[in-house]
């Protein structure tokens, strides 16, 4: 009888996009799976969407992207160096805005 695994437990912070004064912080989650069969073996990664976080003059707010409810302090926790990502991220010019 095969085998699967899957493994979920890895949230990290992607590529923050700022249009005008609104930053968005998309936080993924790390898909790795496993199987095993009679005689093969398999292995594959992958990141699926799980939350974006946006900051803008009204301050920071979490939308999730599944059926549970995300908090700002749950991702804190849950994502290595969040804070950095979103002051880091408030830093960056808007789209179409020239670097100096």
């Amino acid at each position: 009888m095969p085998e699967r695994a899957t493994h979920t437990d890895v949230l990290r912070a992607g590529r923050p996009l700022r249009v005008g004064s609104v930053t968005l912080l998309p936080i993924e989650r790390i898909v790795v799976r496993a199987g095993t069969g009679a005689s093969t073996a398999w292995f594959s990664a992958g990141k699926e969407p799980y939350a974006v976080v946006l900051r803008d003059e009204g301050g920071v707010r979490v939308v999730g992207v599944g059926p549970v409810e995300v908090s700002l302090e749950e991702l804190r926790e849950k994502v290595p160096g969040l804070d950095d990502e979103l002051v880091a991220a408030a830093r960056t010019p808007s789209r179409g805005q020239a670097t100096s």
